[in-house]
Order: C-alpha cells, then structure tokens, then sequence
C-alpha cells in the first residue's frame, strides 16, 4: 500500500517542495521515508521507499552522491528529497543527469523546512490510504460475495467523499495479462516478491482512478483489481479514456506489462453491483477465450458469448463441440489434416470461397475439394447458414471450454 508521488505533492503540507528531475517518475507509488546519508548505507533502502538527504555524508564527494543514486536506483528507491542550502545550493547537474534518464524523482527541500515534520506528514497520507484501502477493500467484498451492506451503510462509509448522489454502479476488472509468464520473463520468485509485485500493481490501478475528493473503491483478487465506478458520467468523460489511463499507470511502474480489463453493465440500482460483477467476470472470460491481451471489453459487447457463459454445465457444452465439430478434430489428429482451420476461416469469411482463398492463398479449386470433404466427414450442408451458425457456434463453445 502506498501513495503516488503526484498526490503527495498536493498536499499543501509539501508545498515547499520543488521538482528539479525525474519528473516521469511521479506517478510511481511511495511506500515509506527513510533518510539515508552515505552510499555504505544503501543496504537498509527497501524497494519503492522515498529517501531523504540533508547531503552532510556527500557535500565534498560528487563521486559518492552519484553512487548513492545510482545505487537507490538499483534497490528501486522512487525518489530523493534533497535538504538544499547548507551542504548543497542545489541539486548537482550530474545527479539531474542520471535521475532523468531513469526517471527517478528527485526534490529539493528549503534547509529551515524541518525534515521531520515532512517525514511525519508523509508517513502519515501513507498510512491513511493504506486504512482506507483496507477498509474499501472489506466493504466491495462483502458488497458482491456476503451481501451484508445495505445501500444506506454503503453510503455512510465513504460520506468523507464527494460522490454525491449514487446515481450509477459498475464493476470493472484490470488483469494481468499472463500473469505467469510475466514472472517467468522477469525471474521473479519467491512468496515476497510475488506480494510486492501485487501491492504495486493494486496502487498503480487505484491511483489511475483516484483523485482528491474520490478514492477507489476496490480490492485485489488473485491477479486483479476488482473496481468499483461510481457516477461514472459525472467522473469520467469515456471508460475507453479511462482504461488507457489505468494501462499507462500500470506500465509506469512495471516494463512489459499489458493489463486486459473487462466491464460489467452499468446500473442504477445498489443491489445490481453484484450482477455487474458477474458480468465484468464474464467479459474477461470472454478476452482470455479469444486469446487477446491489452483489450478492453464491455459485457454488452460479447456477442454469442453471453449465451454461453451463462451455461454452468460443461459436459452440456463438450457434447454440443463433438455434435458439431468434434469428428472433424479427430480427424484432423488422426489424420495431420487442416480441416478445422479451413472451416474456421471459411465461417469467418460467412461462406465465400474467394475471400477464403484469398485469406489462406490457397487456389479455389483446392478449397472447394476441402470443403466437399469436410462437409462428408460432418454430414452437413456448409451452404445452409443455419449449419455454418451451429459450426461457428461450436468454435466458440472450444475457447470457452478451453
């Protein structure tokens, strides 16, 4: 849990302090404070902590001040707030260098301004979100899965914002896309470092959605943060805006990453937040059966789908595959035949067999021997559309069962 820079910065607490580099830095998420004076030092500096230097270990040794910040950068410090006026005037141009190329924030702080008064207030907007986080997180959770909350005490917990009127409710889902293989790719192992990279992604949403009189009502869920938007019309102009803001805030913080995030119906009733949720579950369904990453997909928008994730009964799903398309598969196999391929973009391209050479540069001729064949293998008639629903059908049936 933690707090983004930028937020920080609004505080009329910290209005002294002044942004001389690293300026791309400031939408990272500040954790803790911890001063930190020499280089031989740097071996107590946690990930994602904000360090203070009044420059007394460093003000005759450029060398070691540009070990000190290289080193906070290696131990994935966020920023450096520098005490200017005794032992510097300001910030080295040397030290500006490096943190603008790592994107590594780096503020100057007034000499008279107390140092500890700055690390209490930060300390405290730190540990303020993360009671408010807990307690948002307690209270969408017992929303959607324990129905304890009535509209009337939902309302009485977040009276310190200024949502107004509840006039609207839905659930949005962010997820991170190959979860996974993201922590195969960046060798990240062990129980900590799974719960660090969590805590990080969590505030890189929330804060993308937050701002000064509404904080985010969430909680994380395996690889996910669960949101819920309220007054959406009055908050946010379009939810396509909205979701490119919460990848680039997630992208801030880890490389490579891509975020999918599905939305549920929006509606005007408290009691329908659970139903949103069920929906936003399904679109995401929906983005990981078709094999997309970085998407954003509306439930009102998954077409066929909403059908077939509403059926519970997987066997029901599995026989109606092999009714229409499971001899074909096994042939396939048995065989080492594209058949099923074939058919795939032969459905897409709603039956037309020069679009569907043309898409597997393969001779029209070739393509209507295959097709004669895998009509006789399925014992249907691929010039009915009805038939070529019921096969296109199937196809989506193998994602989801998938």
């Amino acid at each position: 849990m933690g707090v983004r820079f930028d937020q920080l910065l609004s505080l009329p607490e910290l209005r002294d302090l002044k942004l001389v580099s690293g300026s791309k830095g400031v939408l990272k998420i500040v954790r803790w404070v911890h001063v930190v004076e020499t280089p031989d030092l740097l071996r107590y500096v946690q990930s994602d902590e904000l360090i203070i230097l009044t420059g007394v270990g460093v003000s005759n040794n450029i060398s070691a001040f540009i070990e000190l910040v290289e080193g906070l950068i290696q131990k994935n410090a966020v920023g450096l707030i520098l005490n200017v006026g005794k032992y510097f005037e300001k910030v080295p141009d040397e030290i500006n260098k490096i943190a603008d190329e790592n994107d590594f924030s780096i503020f100057e702080l007034p000499w008279e301004i107390s140092i500890a008064e700055i690390t209490r207030i930060i300390c405290e907007e730190v540990v303020k979100r993360h009671m408010e986080e807990i307690s948002y997180q307690d209270l969408l959770m017992n929303i959607i899965f324990f129905n304890r909350i009535s509209c009337e005490d939902f309302t009485s917990r977040i009276s310190d914002h200024s949502y107004g009127n509840l006039n609207s409710f839905r659930i949005a889902i962010v997820a991170i896309d190959d979860f996974q293989q993201y922590l195969s790719s960046k060798d990240i192992k062990g129980e900590q470092s799974l719960i660090h990279i969590k805590d990080i992604f969590f505030n890189s949403v929330n804060s993308a959605v937050s701002d000064s009189r509404c904080r985010p009502i969430s909680y994380l869920q395996n690889n996910s943060v669960i949101l819920l938007l309220i007054n959406e019309k009055e908050r946010y102009t379009n939810l396509n805006i909205l979701s490119d803001i919460i990848r680039e805030s997630c992208k801030n913080n880890f490389l490579d990453i891509s975020v999918s995030i599905s939305m549920g119906n929006v509606y005007t009733e408290f009691s329908q937040i659970k139903k949103s949720y069920l929906e936003a579950e399904k679109a995401l369904k929906v983005i990981k059966a078709e094999g997309h990453s970085d998407e954003t997909v509306f439930y009102s928008n998954i077409g066929a789908y909403k059908l077939l994730t509403e059926i519970d009964d997987t066997g029901l799903l599995k026989e109606y595959y092999y009714d229409t398309l499971g001899r074909l598969e096994q042939h396939d196999i048995q065989n080492h035949t594209d058949f099923m391929d074939i058919l795939h973009t032969f459905l897409q391209e709603n039956g037309s067999y020069i679009q569907t050479s043309q898409k597997l540069y393969m001779h029209r001729n070739t393509l209507m021997y295959k097709i004669n064949k895998i009509q006789e293998l399925l014992k249907k008639d691929l010039s009915d559309p009805k038939v070529r629903f019921e096969c296109y059908l199937g196809f989506l049936v193998k994602k989801i069962i998938n």
